[in-house]
């Protein structure tokens, strides 16, 4: 009796509704439903004419198909990438310049963090000027930032093609202004960022700062030479794990370096968008599912909605927002991943909004996570002839323990 009555009272307001409407002018309900569905952004990927690859993960960076990119210049292959987890703030391109090209000169209101999978050559910058360029050499390996809306132009300048991934805010950038031409030919000049300063891409002027009991490592710089090989710290986030933080170029975006042992994995966690994983090096895989499945999802029989992703060197992911994730190293050697171009806001950039920074991360102790991802894990690990160098259940209590505890001090 009561779900007629509630279908009676809607069916009642539904024609005061339209009592309420009769002689109102409103426009046909065809023009509302030509309304264009695209968001700017994936507008103007569409229109670029490159490849657009989406999914959970890219397996190799390397492999992934490019076309002539025509706003970059002859000689130019790209293509965009979207994975499930760049929630609209953050995405990622990349691109490869054939031997003795380079790319048109650029400048744009969007942050962009560069990385060189291969290749050797130069960056052209400049502010205003185009007769006061600065120079900035990198080969693979090397990653840096173009300051917020400087000229830049890439050159190859090696003997074979150069490839660079990008990962950029450009999403939020262009979803807000929907307007190219404002973000790519905009004549401000953001001398807070740059100024011309010939140091600028000099790692000696780094300002370091190290971990704590509440912070990780954080290096205030505008490049690093080789990401494989810059000096990590103790991280905290698993067993003997090794990061450090960078803010690059005075950027909002944040990024970082990894690295964890053979035969450990870091603990679960789960927080908002936009942290691009690309692995560097080792090989090993991710376990990832939705929040609503709970802390244990094997426990409770949902195991078929946890997705995996097995990497290696080159493969690139973004963990969904507020997905729990996890990474295991099952091969022979370190594992080492770069972040690049992380949540919006770091330490030295605050974000007054909370939902494009981290809000709601969550990190699941050892001691508390499901029983089957260390049986997985150990599984793993004999099929590979790899050993564990996990502590024992017990050994973990008592470190999380010890950790609590100095975090309360």
């Amino acid at each position: 009796m009561k779900h007629i009555v509630i279908a009676i009272s809607l069916a009642l307001l539904g024609s005061l509704w339209l009592a309420a409407a009769e002689g109102y002018r409103f426009r046909p309900s065809s023009e509302r439903e030509s309304f264009d569905k695209r968001s700017p952004y994936r507008k103007w990927v569409e229109e670029e004419g490159i490849p657009l690859h989406e999914g959970y993960a890219i397996q190799d960076l390397r492999k992934v198909e490019l076309k002539p990119w025509k706003r970059l210049g002859p000689g130019v292959k790209g293509a965009y990438l979207y994975l499930e987890g760049a929630g609209g703030i953050v995405d990622a391109f990349i691109f490869e310049i054939e031997a003795g090209k380079q790319t048109n000169p650029e400048r744009h209101l969007f942050e962009e963090q560069l990385l060189v999978l291969s290749g050797q050559g130069e960056t052209l910058l400049w502010q205003g000027d185009s007769n006061k360029k600065q120079t900035l050499p990198w080969r693979k390996g090397t990653m840096f930032s173009p300051p917020l809306n400087t000229w830049h132009q890439h050159i190859n300048k090696g003997n074979s093609p150069a490839i660079m991934v990008a990962v950029s805010n450009l999403p939020l950038v262009l979803d807000i202004y929907r307007d190219p031409t404002f973000v790519y030919n905009n004549p401000h000049v953001f001398a807070q960022r740059y100024s011309g300063e010939p140091n600028y891409f000099d790692p000696e002027i780094s300002r370091d700062y190290g971990p704590d009991k509440r912070n990780h490592s954080l290096s205030i710089v505008n490049i690093v030479r080789d990401v494989w090989t810059v000096r990590l710290f103790p991280a905290g986030q698993g067993i003997d794990d090794y990061d450090r933080h960078f803010v690059l170029s005075h950027n909002t975006m944040g990024t970082h370096i990894e690295t964890f042992p053979v035969g450990t994995y870091e603990r679960a966690h789960r927080h908002g968008p936009g942290s691009s994983i690309i692995l560097l090096n080792g090989s090993g895989y991710t376990l990832m599912w939705p929040q609503e499945l709970g802390e244990q999802p094997f426990s409770t029989g949902k195991e078929d909605k946890v997705v995996r992703i097995d990497w290696r060197e080159g493969t690139f992911l973004i963990p969904p927002t507020q997905w729990y994730h996890q990474h295991f190293n099952t091969g022979k050697e370190p594992a080492r991943f770069v972040k690049l171009g992380t949540r919006l806001g770091n330490e030295l950039y605050r974000m007054t909004s909370g939902v494009l920074a981290e809000w709601g991360r969550h990190t699941i102790n050892y001691t508390e996570e499901d029983p089957k991802i260390r049986e997985i894990f150990e599984a793993e690990l004999r099929r590979n002839g790899t050993p564990l160098r996990m502590p024992s259940r017990e050994e973990l209590a008592r470190m999380e323990k010890e950790a609590k505890l100095l975090l309360e001090q």
